[in-house]
Order: structure tokens, then sequence, then C-alpha cells
């Protein structure tokens, strides 16, 4: 029988990020409906998560120390990050997470629990108790996708982003 720890190491792309509210309300998509997203799980029992409103604001200045109110509280508002330790429950298919660095300060030190799922090289990842989003108790779901490309593809991806910007 393969590990969960086996099937997780790697990198990650997010496909969806959804909240279900408890009480039954419809559901949420507090990084909107097309946010980024990458997952890194290493052998050596780190991981290292980033997700991303598509639609932050941008600073006018290059300085990202000189933000203005409102650019700081989309920049805040549209990410969360957080890095640490991880553990697998096998038995379970539980990951807990023992964050040491976040963007939310709240959750430096603290503890997260996954539910764990998997098709193929797709990753599902669920809250095991709800958790508060936006003044709402919620489940959050997200699914994944395994990256296999090459650090080359997305050079390249990046400098045809570029290209067809300045044109």
């Amino acid at each position: 029988m393969t590990s969960i720890k086996n099937e997780l190491i790697g990198t990650w792309k997010l496909l969806s990020y959804i909240e279900v509210p408890i009480k039954g309300d419809d559901s949420l998509f507090p990084m909107g409906k097309n946010p980024y997203g990458i997952l890194m799980y290493s052998s050596d029992g780190y991981m290292a998560v980033q997700i991303s409103k598509e639609e932050r604001l941008l600073y006018k200045s290059n300085d990202k120390m000189m933000a203005t109110q409102e650019e700081m509280a989309s920049s805040l508002q549209g990410y969360i990050a957080f890095s640490g330790k991880y553990k697998i429950d096998n038995n379970n298919a539980i990951v807990t997470y023992c964050i040491e660095s976040s963007l939310f300060p709240n959750w430096k030190n603290q503890l997260q629990h996954r539910k764990i799922d998997f098709e193929g090289d797709v990753l599902y990842l669920k809250s095991t108790e709800p958790i508060l989003s936006n003044g709402v108790f919620v489940n959050s779901y997200m699914t994944w996708q395994r990256m296999g490309r090459s650090v080359d593809d997305f050079v390249d991806e990046h400098l045809l982003r570029e290209i067809s910007l300045k044109n």
C-alpha cells in the first residue's frame, strides 16, 4: 500500500476553492471564481501554500512598502499564505499542518487539519471542522491538480504572457 505522504509530495496547482456555510446557505468563493494557487509538500515534512484572488489591486508604486490603505486591504484580503510542517494520518486520510509562518498572524503556531482524497492527479482537501470566514462558519473545499511541468515551461509561459501584454 502506498502511503498518502508519497502521493502528496510534489507541487499542486489550485483548481477551485469553495466554502460551504454550515447553515446551508449558498456556497461562497472567498478568492473569487478563478483563484490562483500553489501548494507544495516536500519529502522532509514541510509544506507551503499560497492562494490569490485574480482581481487584487495593483500598487501605484513599485515599492511594496509604499502601498495605500486600499491597496494593502485588497492585498491582504485577497491572499492566503502559510507554511510549516505537516503530518499524515494514513488511517483517517488527514493531513495536519503545524503552521510556522502565515500571512494571517493568528494562524502562527496553530494546527489545521484537512481530509484528503485523490482521483488520479487531482487532490481534494476538505476542512475537518468548520472555520470562521467573513463572519460565517463554513467548511472549505479545495481541488488541486498535480503539476508536472518543468521550470522551463513556466519561464516560457511567463515570457509569452509578458510579450502579449506589451502588444
